[in-house]
């Protein structure tokens, strides 16, 4: 009898141990390490989410090239069916002019950072810590003082996808270390993208989209940075985050580089871009 006893304890033990860890068919919770994408997916049109590409300017001679990653360490799921994800990303940004054969920097940024995003249906959320430097390049050396420029912000972003051909999303945000000091820390961004019905060649995923991203910064009197691409998405599988794009962009602000972050930029240009 006391032998029965033990075995059936174990066996209740063992049931309500699978059923915790999402390992039995009473699946209550999930815990997944090192997840294949990002639960928050790449804001496309935003300038500055973490990508790897090359913008080649159309009415200068000027090129911008990119490299940046999101790296998940964990995502989890709760019995409620909401999705958490936990990570970190980092990129950096170069500006480059032309001068013959060669391409002299005139500035780079970096950014690091780690996010927490949850998802309950078509809606997400990704909360930030971000960090912010800016060098001049080595072209504008003894030609341009540098700017000691290096922040920090906590900024927040609500995406709202109700399906696959439209996203809408709104970010707010502060920085709350920033040099240059005596600047307007607040800032906040309003976008969508638009995706047209998907062809699938050899088995593939290909679609035109668009794409508008508005972004009022407090910092140099205030201004309004509006960044608009048309192009093309393609990807192995449509599940996957991972994809090539092929745009043509219009920005139209203050510059997005830290060294130039109070001068006027206005340009259109030809993108090639990997989003992790």
């Amino acid at each position: 009898m006391i032998q029965k006893r033990k075995t059936s304890f174990g066996l209740a033990l063992l049931c309500a141990l699978f059923g915790s860890t999402g390992l039995g068919p009473a699946q209550a919770q999930e815990w997944v390490f090192l997840p294949p994408a990002p639960l928050f997916k790449t804001l496309i049109g935003a300038p500055r989410e973490p990508y790897t590409g090359i913008t080649a300017y159309g009415n200068q001679t000027r090129f911008e090239g990119a490299v940046g990653a999101t790296f998940e360490f964990l995502r989890y799921t709760p019995p409620d069916q909401t999705q958490w994800g936990w990570g970190v990303f980092g990129d950096g940004f170069i500006l480059l002019d032309e001068n013959g054969a060669t391409f002299p920097m005139r500035g780079g940024d970096w950014q690091a950072g780690m996010y927490l995003s949850e998802a309950t249906g078509p809606f997400s959320h990704r909360l930030e810590f971000e960090h912010q430097s800016s060098h001049l390049g080595d072209s504008l050396q003894g030609v341009q003082a540098p700017l000691f420029f290096s922040r920090e912000n906590f900024n927040l972003t609500s995406s709202f996808q109700p399906f696959d051909e439209l996203r809408l999303y709104a970010g707010i945000g502060d920085w709350e270390n920033i040099y240059p000091q005596g600047e307007d820390p607040f800032f906040c961004s309003l976008g969508t993208e638009i995706y047209s019905p998907a062809m699938e060649p050899l088995g593939t995923f290909l679609r035109a989209y668009g794409t508008a991203d508005l972004q009022w910064k407090g910092e140099a009197g205030g201004s309004l940075n509006k960044n608009f691409e048309l192009g093309f998405q393609w990807k192995f599988r449509k599940e996957g985050s991972r994809d090539l794009r092929l745009a043509l962009l219009y920005y139209n602000g203050n510059s997005d580089f830290g060294q130039f972050y109070q001068q006027p930029d206005e340009h259109w240009g030809f993108g090639l871009y990997f989003d992790p």
